[in-house]
């Protein structure tokens, strides 16, 4: 019998490999650079590209079409786009009737997944398992060529993209980004953006969809990507079994052939609704972006404004006459355009900047640069180019953009591009493109400044189910959403008590290496990552939060210490920071400071030098504080005019009272804290909070002969202070219930907070059941909320749920939407009926288990990144954790019963108590403003 199993196996796995060659050879290479094979897969055209390291069992499975916004003419813009989302919609096989939709099926393995649609491409993509990547081959396989593109699909997702476009809407920089291109581009399809016009999105027939996928969705108009974990042989098979069966496209793809006449003269736009920051673009036509002066034109983009010598922040920033300026090279594969831009205090004119703006780029087209600033910027280009190659996802992002423009190894050869760009050639291209008569200037004027005053508001609202669904009734008729509320998500990294977790008695050494350096709590953990590393820290501000009359000093403080040391000015820091592609990032919280950067490992040391000296010997120049005060000034009023934002602040002051570390205050209190601040306040807050005492530092990559403890014994030595006392905070919370409406004006998506205090912390034993109770009902796309009232209803773009609040305090529930104001009450009426539902009915065992499945494989998907295992160890430290609980995360994930999480969900939910936020074009009455 053993020798008959024997044989039996034998023979199997000799079919097996015989299967393997036989798909093999339907594969023909074509090249290999940087580690990636070109394959064509003869059978039908379809391009495949492949990079393999088995370092994390992670793959990332990618598909690129070649059809994007530039394929679509008059009448049908946004068909590319619309087309996009309806194909997660289903097809025969994995489909919502069924109970296997792709959404659900993939999140379910812990994949990330999304699609996006640009002016030359389309891409579908999910990270996730590396044993699952058959199933996600099976996936774009069927949708490639089955998709159901249903006309009721389409009618409920033309809302959802609607709303999609309404959001860009609200953002000035996004308006003016559409006018421009729009009117430099008159004929060539650049012309239109990638989400379309309002009324193609609101009338595009079903047909045009249908004919848009039957024309371009063909695997010879596609490139295959896998990145990550594989065995090509295997891996052959299975692309083999899933699109074997589909042909070529019976036809030839359609390309766009209109070209750009010539421009006669400059044009100009003009641009008024509600702001705070006027703005001025400029914006050159360039080509595009595999033309040889390309690479030039990217080299004088970063040396005209990234870092304080860059001539557009010395001349704007610096001046203060702008709050912030930046120039972009975008390029696509036809053409693109050379954009500078600035925002600036309505106390400086659009004309004055103009002006000066010509006198910026008639300067470049008259000195050049310098082949001093050319090697800084390709020197920093190069680490960066490194540094970016970190984990699956990134690099198939990054393939996705040369695969659309033309050429796939653009990703491996772009850096060798730029070495070659001369003075001489970045002279050229400035004198030939920057040309006045072939530009277009925009002026984003704002009409009215927003107000965070008080707001009317409503008694507690009643919810209640008269004949079925819900609506909503307010007894008082006093009334007082994606654009995202500001991140307040919590990491994964979450606790059922305070027991501090150790490996026990295993005999394995811990690939956690912990220990006190120079004071700092160490921990370094090695990773397949090849040449750099990643290191995350943080410092704890105690009971800042509480003790202070003025919060905005830690922020203040933080800002203040990239503009100088005592060592060097801020030209010469930043600088030496740019020659080694690094960006130090030092930024405060209501509760700790926040610190991190990523590096090549031979440059550590002089990275750690650098940390240092910016975190040890700022040099806190006067004038450099008040230009510090001007930009957050600026940045901070833009709020006055974002529905998120001051949704976010009127939620949290309606939970807690003031005085609680969660309460945020209003945008003019924050910008009386930041006019009144003083230089000596700074110099007080950095003395008390900075060093050793509660640092902790988490290094993640190839960290072998790093050497971070001997630089920071080195560079750290003798550095004291700092405190390790934890956040204290009396609840404070508010009586819960009430309505309140924030009016701004011409906002066309407003926002709905829903929102109440629950007091769960981490360590609480009713935070994880809890948490998986939320996650089934507003987490990302397989969450409830979002299959019904985005993907049923088709009334928003994003919904979800989420806990928030800061670790140590009593934390709180909201719920975010963003809707149509004339879709505002149903969007809650909708909304309520699956809250209400949630906390009557709790949640299924089905649900559960899919859940725990999605959240323990999510978490390993994000464990797969040097940045993905600093912060989450970092959050294990800061919560008093030994980095060991990654390996305990996953089974208490499986220990939470279907009953502990429905029983937390009636505890901490009740809907009589719920608090109601609507914010944006709305009235009092919470109807559309006319």
């Amino acid at each position: 019998m053993k020798k008959y199993i024997f044989l039996g196996y034998c023979s199997l796995a000799f079919c097996t490999l015989i299967s393997a060659q036989n798909s093999a050879v339907k594969f023909k290479k074509i090249k290999e650079l940087g580690g990636i094979e070109e394959y064509l897969y003869e059978p039908n055209g379809m391009s495949v590209l492949l990079l393999q390291d088995n370092a994390s069992p992670v793959a990332t499975v990618q598909i690129v079409y070649r059809v994007g916004s530039k394929h679509e003419v008059l009448g049908n813009t946004g068909s590319t786009h619309l087309l996009e989302h309806l194909m997660f919609k289903g097809t025969p096989t994995f489909n919502k009737k069924s109970g296997s939709t792709i959404t659900d099926v993939l999140q379910n393995t812990g994949a990330q997944l999304n699609a996006t649609t640009w002016y030359d491409r389309t891409n579908y993509y999910q990270t996730l398992p590396s044993d699952k990547i058959a199933l996600a081959l099976q996936i774009e396989a069927d949708r490639m060529r089955n998709s159901l593109l249903l006309k009721e699909d389409k009618d409920a997702e033309m809302t959802v993209v609607r709303n999609e476009f309404e959001r860009g809407e609200n953002n000035p920089n996004s308006v003016l980004s559409k006018e421009i291109w729009s009117t430099a581009y008159i004929a060539h399809p650049y012309h239109h953006s990638t989400i379309g016009w309002k009324s193609d999105i609101e009338n595009a027939p079903i047909e045009v969809l249908r004919n848009f996928y039957n024309t371009y969705y063909w695997p010879d108009n596609a490139t295959l990507t896998i990145i990550g974990d594989f065995k090509k042989e295997k891996v052959f098979d299975m692309i083999d079994t899933y699109f074997g069966k589909i042909t070529k496209a019976p036809h030839k793809m359609p390309q766009p052939y209109t070209e750009e006449p010539q421009q006669f003269g400059p044009r100009k736009i003009i641009i008024k609704k509600p702001g705070e920051l006027g703005v001025v673009y400029k914006a050159y036509k360039i080509p595009g972006a595999l033309h040889q002066d390309l690479p030039a034109l990217i080299i004088l983009s970063d040396i005209i404004s990234a870092g304080p010598s860059a001539v557009l922040n010395k001349t704007f920033v610096d001046s203060r006459m702008g709050i912030y300026a930046f120039s972009d090279p975008a390029s696509y594969q036809d053409a693109g355009l050379f954009t500078i831009g600035v925002g600036f205090p309505m106390s400086t004119t659009h004309e004055d900047i103009d002006k000066k703006l010509n006198e910026v780029v008639a300067q470049i087209q008259k000195s050049g640069v310098t082949q001093e600033e050319i090697n800084r910027v390709v020197a920093k280009i190069s680490a960066q180019t490194i540094l970016s190659r970190d984990g699956s996802g990134v690099i198939a992002s990054s393939l996705t953009e040369a695969i659309a423009v033309g050429d796939w190894t653009d990703y491996v050869n772009s850096v060798e591009r730029l070495k070659k760009v001369t003075p001489a050639d970045v002279l050229r291209a400035a004198q030939k493109y920057l040309v006045e008569d072939q530009s277009t200037t925009g002026y984003f004027i704002p009409k009215q400044s927003g107000s965070n005053a008080d707001q009317a508001v409503g008694s507690a609202p009643n919810f209640t189910a008269d004949n079925g669904p819900f609506y909503y009734r307010d007894g008082n008729h006093l009334h007082t959403e994606e654009t995202v509320v500001p991140d307040k998500t919590l990491n994964l990294n979450i606790f059922t008590d305070n027991t501090n977790y150790s490996a026990g008695d295993s005999k394995s050494a811990s690939p956690y290496k912990r220990e006190k350096v120079a004071g700092i709590d160490v921990v370094s953990v090695h990773s397949s990552a090849k040449d750099f590393v990643t290191v995350q820290g943080s410092i704890s501000l105690g009971n800042f939060k509480n003790e202070t009359p003025n919060a905005m000093i830690s922020s203040l403080t933080t800002e203040m210490l990239s503009r100088g040391t005592l060592l060097n000015d801020k030209f010469k820091f930043s600088e030496k920071l740019q020659k080694l592609g690094v960006d130090i990032s030092v930024r405060a919280t209501s509760a700790k400071i926040n610190i991190g950067f990523k590096c090549l490992k031979k440059d550590l040391d002089q990275v750690v030098a650098l940390l240092a000296e910016e975190l040890r010997q700022p040099l806190f120049d006067k004038t450099e504080f008040e230009q510090v005060k001007q930009q957050f000034t600026g940045n901070i009023q833009q709020a006055l005019n974002d529905p998120s934002e001051r949704g976010s602040i009127a939620l949290t002051q309606s939970i807690y009272q003031k005085g609680n570390p969660n309460y945020e205050l209003n945008v003019e209190e924050e910008l009386a804290n930041i006019q009144k601040a003083t230089l000596d306040e700074v110099k007080s807050f950095h003395k008390k909070y900075f060093g050793p005492a509660s640092m902790h530092l988490v290094i993640v990559g190839d960290t072998e002969g790093a050497n971070l403890n001997t630089a920071l014994k080195k560079y750290f030595k003798n550095w004291n202070g700092g405190l390790s006392e934890s956040l204290k905070s009396e609840v404070m919370n508010k009586a819960a219930g009430k309505t309140q409406v924030i009016t701004i004006a011409e906002k066309p998506s407003a926002e709905l907070l829903l929102g109440q205090y629950t007091g769960l912390k981490r360590a609480d034993a009713d935070y994880l059941p809890f948490y998986i109770g939320n996650y089934t009902l507003g987490a990302g796309f397989a969450g409830r909320l979002m299959q019904t009232v985005r993907d049923n209803d088709g009334l928003t773009y994003s919904i979800g749920s989420n806990m928030a609040g800061i670790n140590s305090t009593g934390g709180y529930w909201y719920l975010n939407a963003s809707f149509n104001p004339s879709l505002f009450q149903k969007g809650l009426d909708a909304t309520i009926v699956q809250v209400d539902k949630w906390v009557k009915d709790g949640i299924t065992k089905e649900e559960l288990e899919n859940k725990k499945a999605n959240l323990i494989g999510s978490f390993k998907v994000g464990m797969s990144t040097t940045g993905g295992t600093a912060g989450t160890i970092l959050n294990f430290l800061e919560l008093g954790f030994a980095p060991e609980y990654v390996e305990q995360f996953p089974k208490d994930i499986e220990k939470v019963t279907l009953q502990q999480v429905n029983d937390a969900i009636k505890k901490y939910i009740q809907l009589d108590k719920m608090i109601v936020i609507k914010s944006g074009s709305l009235n009092q009455d919470g109807q559309p403003l006319k």
